[in-house]
């Protein structure tokens, strides 16, 4: 899938960075939408992947799950993110709101139409896909060879980053930044960062002990010492420090 200002780090969603840079998702001007209630699903495993869909609104949660029946979260989407890319004629992944939510949807087909008839877009795409690569790296990257406290660190960055890009705030000391909503659940980030609840649970409370963050109840975190969680997470961003000077 694909977003707004930027990708997302997973094989199925990406970001668009510019109207004139993804010229592509024009596919989706005065396309018709659909209302997602929390909880909702947008996309099913197995399902024909015939349709695209771009976020207009709302977190979307993107899901595996093995034959055992364990989970894995692969990424968390937001505003401007693009879902339901794949390779195949069935959708591999699940796609779930995890807050109410607003997308707009069109037909895999008007994307193939819409890439074939323009070189510009084509090539607008194939960078896309690139971008896309590369963030799956840095997301390895950043959650590899990491403690549980670590992991939390780096999800925080995570976060801060695509609420960054979400409000178009250019300056990163801007402190509206360090305010992180948390609307997935406990369960949900464990998914996606390889842990148990009850460790992301006690991950937090440390963080907490240490003085790097404050909560306020269970779903709004305050950043408190932005340079010492960054430290502790071993990255600038989510990205790594170098592809954040590369791309920002």
């Amino acid at each position: 899938m694909l977003a707004g200002k930027s990708f997302a780090g997973d094989p199925v969603s990406m970001s668009h960075e510019t109207a004139s840079r993804d010229v592509f998702l024009d596919v989706f001007k005065d396309a018709p939408t659909r209302q997602l209630d929390a909880g909702e699903f947008l996309i099913n495993a197995g399902a024909k992947a015939d349709q695209v869909f771009s976020i207009e609104e709302g977190t979307l949660m993107i899901s595996r799950t093995g034959r055992d029946g364990r989970r894995q979260v692969l990424s968390f989407v937001f505003k401007d993110h693009f879902v339901g890319l794949t390779a195949s004629d069935r959708y591999y992944f699940t796609v779930q709101a995890v807050t109410p939510a607003r997308v707009a949807c069109t037909s895999r087909h008007a994307l193939n139409e819409r890439l074939q008839s323009d070189p510009e877009a084509e090539k607008a795409f194939l960078q896309m896909v690139f971008r896309v690569v590369e963030d799956m790296l840095d997301t390895v990257y950043s959650l590899g060879q990491r403690t549980a406290v670590e992991r939390l660190a780096v999800f925080l960055l995570h976060l801060r980053h695509w609420l960054r890009l979400g409000e178009s705030i250019s300056d990163d000391d801007d402190e509206r930044l360090n305010t992180v909503a948390l609307p997935m659940t406990r369960e949900d980030i464990a998914d996606f960062l390889g842990l148990k609840k009850e460790t992301v649970i006690r991950g937090f409370a440390e963080l907490e002990k240490r003085g790097l963050i404050n909560r306020s109840g269970s779903q709004v975190v305050s950043i408190t010492d932005l340079e010492a969680l960054r430290t502790l997470a071993g990255v600038l961003d989510f990205t790594s420090p170098q592809r954040s000077m590369l791309t920002d």
